[in-house]
């Protein structure tokens, strides 16, 4: 096989889009070297092949001795258009860094087309494109994995398995829908999420509480033994009160007669045979009271001594089922669809939902 070199564009100081930059190539259904650059808070990954990565560092170079010498020049507002591929300083890191224009405002908003995150930077950070460099195509490329996504710590799982790990390899292919996938391989094994599920004390700690406990308040549940105690308790003195009350209303029902015979015949003593009369009524009350706190005490001492305490068995409560994602199905051309906007990354770029 004749293979003939192709001599790479410059750039020559002149505004250039986005577009006017070449594709980076992948091919399909082969094993593709190279690392993973970027994993956004929602898992979108970006690749960055190792075939690429040689050129990148040598403009990485050329734009750091530009910056030393002082050459780069800042992009002009009135330069300043969406799509433009202009030099960016880092908000994060203070490098420099291929970027494309996004939104402008008071700030600008760029993506870094080497690495596919995006940052919003001021004005005096944005160098226009230097004359000199190569015209490569981005050095990374957005991936739309295979595999289902972690089920939690999405971002922080996906950095950690495919970020931190040497000899990773990509393989490209096409899934049912026909959209373009990608399957990672670390050391010939493949980096697979289904078998990643969330723990119990997730479950119990963090998604229960934010569910529950923002809706209703707190609910204290008293224990089994506890009610039973209250019952018993309430039937001990009810039975006591319903067999000692006969007693206390005869003596005083035979009493009272003899105070309002006296009030009938001899109405100036009527004070003293009152006086006379009730201590002896409010004595024999309280010596009944007496009896029946020793009655009780008497006839059933070991349910004072002793509370009955019931053994409740611990009901295990599952997990909830997990729920897999599945990729969206892509829109088919030339078809309509309807659907609604839910979502407006640039003015060129929206999301929408069926």
């Amino acid at each position: 096989v004749k293979v003939t070199a192709v001599k790479v564009p410059v750039s020559t100081g002149k505004l250039v889009l986005f577009s006017q930059l070449p594709n980076l190539k992948l091919l399909e259904g082969v094993e593709i070297s190279g690392t993973v650059v970027f994993v956004s808070p929602l898992g979108r990954v970006w690749f960055c092949p190792q075939w690429i990565q040689v050129s990148l560092d040598k403009m990485t170079v050329q734009v750091d001795a530009l910056d030393a010498e002082k050459k780069l020049e800042k992009l002009k507002t009135m330069n300043l258009q969406e799509g433009i591929v202009c030099i960016t300083r880092s908000v994060q890191d203070g490098e420099l860094y291929r970027a494309r224009v996004v939104t402008i405002d008071k700030k600008v908003t760029v993506d870094y087309i080497d690495f596919g995150n995006t940052e919003v930077v001021g004005v005096e950070d944005v160098y226009e494109l230097p004359s000199g460099l190569e015209m490569i195509a981005p050095a990374s490329a957005e991936v739309l994995l295979a595999r289902d996504l972690p089920k939690q710590k999405t971002q922080e799982v996906l950095e950690e398995t495919l970020m931190e790990v040497e000899n990773l390899v990509l393989v490209l292919e096409k899934d049912k829908t026909g959209a373009r996938v990608g399957k990672f391989y670390v050391n010939g094994k493949e980096i697979k999420w289904d078998l990643m599920v969330e723990t119990r004390q997730v479950f119990e700690k963090e998604r229960v509480d934010e569910e529950n406990n923002d809706d209703e308040e707190d609910v204290v549940i008293e224990s089994e033994a506890t009610l039973k105690e209250e019952e018993a308790k309430k039937t001990r003195v009810n039975e006591v009160a319903t067999m000692k009350k006969p007693k206390v209303e005869e003596v005083v029902k035979t009493k009272t007669p003899e105070i309002k015979e006296v009030v009938k015949t001899k109405t100036p003593d009527v004070k003293e045979v009152v006086k006379t009369k009730k201590p002896e009524v409010k004595e024999v009350v309280k010596m009944k009271k007496s009896d029946v706190e020793e009655v009780v005490k008497m006839e059933n001492p070991e349910a004072v001594m002793k509370t009955p305490v019931v053994k409740c068995p611990v009901v295990e409560v599952p997990p909830p089922k997990l729920l897999r994602m599945v990729s969206a199905i892509p829109l088919e051309v030339g078809h309509d669809v309807a659907v609604f906007i839910v979502h407006v990354e640039s003015a060129k770029k929206i999301w929408v939902c069926r």
